[in-house]
């Protein structure tokens, strides 16, 4: 009698605790990265930003190298591979990026500059909630920024930097990122010592699936 009674109360535990949606049963879920980084998959993004002017190159004039900026740049990635090394440290995956740029410069003077440019990223899959990258890529820019040094009119942008993705949710992160950002004109327009800045960027990024 005493051993039905134990058979029974463990079966009532083992249903009160048994989840009963049909989820259960399916295979496990992919972890955040396999679903955001695939070949296809899209990246859309936001961030904003500053951009402090170096003392190096062609920015060694004192106004070059205090220049400073506000940067929002609107971003599409798409992603080019499936991810790539299996079970090694740089597996990962290589995205295309298409990218705006809208700079406001508030120092030495006052001005803007908007345009836009492709590059590429890769992403560095190794870790569940957070994604590093590195990136580059290169673009055109309309720059009115009022300088001595530099001519204002049709410009170049080139960029080489690193950041990272942290997962906030299935679809979403919080992307910060460093950028070494160079402008100038290949010597089209008669001044042309060309800009040199570090460019620091925080925004969101959304992961459609």
């Amino acid at each position: 009698m005493r051993d039905r009674r134990s058979r029974a109360w463990g079966l009532l535990v083992a249903l009160a605790f048994a989840d009963p949606s049909p989820a259960s049963a399916a295979a496990p879920v992919p972890s955040a990265p396999e679903l955001r980084f695939a070949r296809g998959a899209q990246e859309w993004g936001f961030a904003a930003g500053h951009g402090f002017g170096l003392s190096v190159g062609g920015s060694d004039g004192s106004e070059l190298g205090d220049l400073e900026f506000v940067a929002l740049v609107p971003r599409l990635g798409i992603g080019l591979t499936d991810p790539l090394g299996e079970a090694g440290w740089w597996r990962g995956n290589l995205e295309l990026l298409i990218e705006g740029a809208l700079l406001f410069e508030h120092h030495p003077t006052g001005g803007f500059a908007g345009g836009g440019g492709l590059g590429l990223r890769y992403n560095f899959l190794g870790l569940e909630r957070a994604v590093p990258f590195i990136e580059g890529g290169a673009g055109i820019l309309g720059l009115d920024f009022d300088l001595e040094h530099q001519s204002d009119g049709l410009n170049f942008g080139l960029q080489l930097g690193a950041g990272f993705h942290y997962g906030l949710s299935r679809r979403t992160a919080l992307t910060v990122e460093w950028l070494f950002h160079h402008i100038s004109n290949a010597g089209i327009h008669e001044h042309n010592d060309g800009i040199n800045d570090a460019l620091f960027l925080v925004g969101v990024s959304y992961f459609p699936e």
